[in-house]
């Protein structure tokens, strides 16, 4: 081998086979969170049809649209579950739509889980009700197919899995990116090319559409890590440290309270249920309408969400539910009793990255645009899942030789310079994603190993792989790639 070659960096043969790596081993984490993502991305639609009777509501024959006072319907609802406080009030905003009385139920399991009675706002009678799990509401369904995409059901253990999948998508995303224009930078990206051999033409297949699913692929990652344990927790971190949260809204009647860190996930995570000690059910049922009416003058529009507070102590908080096509909420805290504003937070006074976030949130759960962001969501998801499998398609027809290891394709040669690289890029990055840091370190010392394996039979073929690193040869399938031993 000559002594150019020799220095060459290794870091492009080097890419490529951390993209294998990563493509036999991490894709079936992210091929399952794909899947499921495809799920959840129609999830809100489907819960709208499998609901659909306590989720819509009929107007009364002869056009009479009055609606009984929501204090009647706050009623109806309690007394449908006396033994239950009340959490929060949905009221109707919509001609079909129903008010929605949000009641702590002790026997769910934990605190993100309420009671939804839904009340017909046009006879003040209860309809229905289910148990209901986040910020928005969720309905059992929708719940579990979250939870399945989440952690597949088992618990803080099985989030895992889905901090893998998004930690490495965009990696494999940016790697694969990466390869695909050394080969093809002397053709178009646009469209496929009519090449002979069906692996030629599954990876040319497999690099078109991976082009074209990269922004969903890296908005999904990144979307995905801020829900992560290790990763999200670090995001976390390093917005408080940039200044970035916003500080929550003021709701003491008495005294300024210590100043909580607000939690840009609450409303995908948390119910937000306060317990109703210090108000009556005939209080709670009374100011609501003032409260809801005090919003309304403030600019609150749309459906909006009713916080009942914890004592006579604190004020109401209401707030725009996030809902297709709205791209802002604004919240208001309320005295209950003289429906004087105690604090206001409007979305356009949220740090820079507070709001990202949150549009980052309903972009991801296929909310803020709708039926057409959900359709367009389980595209991308389920592109991804058809890269996974051509990625395995690939594999197999390369499947090893006798001087291969698992077909890891590439030569081995890293330099000084190389290592450097890798050192200052990666320790920092698996440092704030650490489980990408750790199984990215597990393939580097196998990479390694691999290595020290190769046979000298392969070193021709080294060569030949060299030259394809140089891009004197666009294609590589136009020689024998060669093996790590």
């Amino acid at each position: 081998m000559s002594r150019t070659t020799r220095q060459r960096s290794g870091l492009p043969a080097l890419t490529r086979r951390i993209h294998f790596y990563a493509g036999l081993f991490i894709a079936p984490f992210i091929f399952i969170a794909a899947l499921s993502g495809a799920l959840y991305a129609i999830a809100p639609t489907l819960e709208n049809l499998v609901y659909k009777d306590v989720l819509t509501v009929s107007a009364p024959e002869g056009g009479d649209t009055t609606e009984v006072p929501l204090a009647s319907q706050i009623k109806a609802a309690q007394t449908s579950h006396p033994d239950m406080d009340v959490a929060q009030v949905w009221p109707s905003s919509k001609a079909d739509e129903p008010t929605r009385v949000l009641l702590i139920d002790e026997s769910l399991a934990d605190n993100s889980e309420l009671r939804s009675i839904f009340v017909d706002p046009y006879t003040g009678s209860v309809m229905g009700d289910e148990p209901s799990y986040s910020g928005l509401g969720e309905l059992p369904l929708r719940h579990w197919i979250s939870a399945t995409h989440k952690n597949l059901h088992l618990g803080e253990v099985g989030e895992l899995y889905s901090e893998i999948a998004a930690s490495w998508l965009w990696v494999v995303a940016l790697g694969g990116l990466f390869l695909w224009w050394r080969m093809a930078r002397k053709r178009a990206l646009t469209g496929l090319e009519n090449k002979s051999g069906r692996r030629r033409k599954v990876l040319n297949l497999h690099g078109v559409a991976g082009t074209w699913l990269l922004v969903g692929m890296l908005g999904l990652s990144a979307t995905g890590i801020t829900w992560s344990v290790f990763a999200g927790g670090n995001v976390d971190r390093t917005i408080t440290w940039l200044g970035g949260k916003a500080e929550p809204i003021e709701t003491s009647l008495v005294a300024q309270p210590e100043a909580a860190e607000a939690d840009p996930h609450a409303e995908h995570n948390h119910s937000g249920a306060a317990a109703a000690g210090g108000l009556t059910p005939a209080q709670i049922s009374d100011q609501a309408a003032t409260v809801l009416d005090t919003a309304r003058a403030e600019g609150l529009t749309g459906q909006v969400r009713l916080f009942v507070p914890e004592d006579t102590d604190h004020a109401w908080q209401a707030s725009e539910r996030w809902v297709p096509w709205r791209l802002t909420s604004d919240a208001v805290s309320v005295n209950g009793e003289t429906g004087e504003v105690v604090d206001r937070l409007p979305f356009s006074e949220l740090p820079l990255f507070s709001k990202l976030t949150q549009w980052g949130i309903y972009i991801h759960m296929g909310i803020m645009f709708g039926l057409a962001l959900q359709i367009t969501l389980a595209l991308v998801a389920l592109g991804i899942c058809a890269m996974v499998v051509m990625g395995y398609i690939m594999w197999w027809r390369r499947r090893p030789t006798k001087n291969g290891v698992a077909g890891v394709p590439g030569r081995a040669d890293l330099t000084r310079t190389d290592w450097v690289i890798i050192a200052a890029v990666g320790i920092p990055v698996g440092l704030f994603l650490p489980l990408l840091g750790l199984s990215f370190a597990a393939m580097l010392v196998a990479d390694r190993l691999l290595a020290r394996r190769r046979k000298p039979a392969t070193e021709s073929a080294v060569e030949s792989e060299s030259d394809l690193n140089a891009g004197s040869n666009p294609d590589p399938e136009q020689e024998k790639e060669p093996q790590l031993a």
